[in-house]
This record gives C-alpha cells, structure tokens and sequence, in this order.
C-alpha cells in the first residue's frame, strides 16, 4: 500500500517522496521503480517531512509507533494506512507525537503484496477513511484527493473496525472458507466461485495482521452473517418463492448502487 501511495503521488507530481525502508534492497528497487525520489533505511529522514505515512504491516507498525512518533516534528502529520484503527490509533496518541495525528486507512488494494502490488491507480474513486483533526489535515486530505480518492472522515476507530470487520474482512473469511470446498467440486467451479474466492491469493501475512488485531468487530460480524444466511435456508426450506425472491431482488438493488 506505501508503494502504491508513493507511485500515485509521484506520478502526479504531487509530493516530494522520501522512502524510509526496513531494507536497503526494498528501498533499491522502488528507486529504480522511479517511485521515490529518495530512499533508505535511515529513520531520521523523518525528521524534515512535513507528512509521515506509516504503511508497514498492523502488527509491526504497532511495534515501530513509540521510535517513529518521536522522530515527527511538530506541525508535521503522522498518518498510517493500516486496515484496523483501534489499535493503532491508542499506540499513537499513547506515543505523544508532537505532530497531528490522523490515522488512515484506504479502502483499495489487491492480492499482490510489497511492491509486487504497486498500482499508482489503485486508490481512484475509493473511500479512504480519516480519523482525527480535520481542520489541522487539510493537506493530507487533499493529497487523498489528489490521487484519486474519496476522503471519508469518521469519528471512531470502533465504529472503523466494525464496519471494515462487516465488508472487507468476513469477505476474506468467506473466501477461505470457501476454498475449504471438496477439491472434485472446485474442479467444476465457474466464475461465481473465482470470483468469491479472489481474495484468497492475497499474502496470508497481512491476513493475519488484521484478522488478530480486529477479533471482536469479526467475531460479530461473523454471527451478523450467520444470522442472514439462517434467514435464507430457512425461505429456502420452506419453499418460500415469495419470500426468497424478495431478499434477491433486493440484495441485487443494492449491489447496483455499489
């Protein structure tokens, strides 16, 4: 996700770029890549940027928040792109940062991970979620905008994960589950099936970052779920046309406005 950021504000000419790697050889191939204009592993880099994305996997951004947060200088932004707020969001206030603290999440991406996903594209027309000062991040709203996305401010990093537990990650649950199918039957699948399952090709590791780091928003929305799929076997059971018709036509509605 930090290189699709990186390539989409560079492309556009929009931000000076300044990489701050964990290895030398990733911050030498998105050199290469012409999607930073410099990069390395040195952390005081950060010390002069006037924005800071934090776009490390949630489990080791949490770890890397107290000796990043320091490095920030005031009147700076300090932002991140992880998919679970909650966590996140406490270790950066509890961290002190001197700079304003926005916490992001975009809401693109694909199954690719590290740079092998960079797509300078990836973010047009999606919600990226804000969370914080308004008022102190206008130019961090407007580089959002500015590579195509929608900026979607919310209040709470509760209501975040929830609402991400709901669309994005029971999705991914699905999707594994799904692949959990009788091999003689998958070998008979159409595009339905391909389709559902697409997220499952994605780096099991960032899987798990926001799996274990957003348990009780999933673990609701798993029984949400389970408690709408009841209501359909059971239409299905009692033979109810009416009925089930009703839910598809509707479910259908929606999925057009999507």
């Amino acid at each position: 996700m930090g290189g699709s950021f990186a390539a989409a504000l560079t492309k556009r000419g929009l931000a000076r770029v300044i990489g701050v790697t964990r290895r030398r050889s990733t911050a030498d191939s998105a050199l290469e890549m012409g999607i930073l204009e410099e990069a390395g592993p040195d952390l005081d880099e950060i010390g002069a940027a006037d924005i800071v994305v934090l776009a490390t996997p949630v489990r080791t951004l949490l770890r890397q928040i107290p000796e990043v947060a320091s490095r920030v200088r005031r009147g700076a932004i300090l932002t991140d792109v992880g998919s679970t707020k909650s966590g996140i969001l406490e270790a950066l206030r509890a961290a002190k940062s001197p700079a304003t603290v926005v916490a992001g999440h975009p809401m693109a991406g694909n199954e690719r991970a590290g740079l092998d996903g960079c797509d300078d594209k990836v973010f047009e027309n999606r919600p990226w979620v804000l969370i914080g000062d308004r008022l102190k991040a206008t130019r961090l709203e407007q580089l959002v905008a500015g590579v195509g996305a929608r900026p979607f401010w919310m209040k709470s990093p509760q209501d975040h994960d929830l609402k991400v537990a709901r669309v994005s990650h029971i999705p991914y649950l699905l999707a594994y589950a799904l692949m959990g199918t009788p091999l003689d039957a998958i070998r008979v699948c159409g595009n339905s099936f391909r389709d559902a399952t697409r997220v499952a090709a994605s780096d099991p590791d960032m899987v798990m970052d926001f799996l274990l780091t957003n348990q009780g928003p999933i673990r609701r929305s798993a029984k949400e779920l389970q408690a709408r799929l009841e209501k359909l076997l059971r239409l299905i059971d009692r033979g109810d046309a009416a009925g089930l018709r009703k839910s598809l036509v509707r479910a259908r509605d929606l999925r057009g406005k999507l």
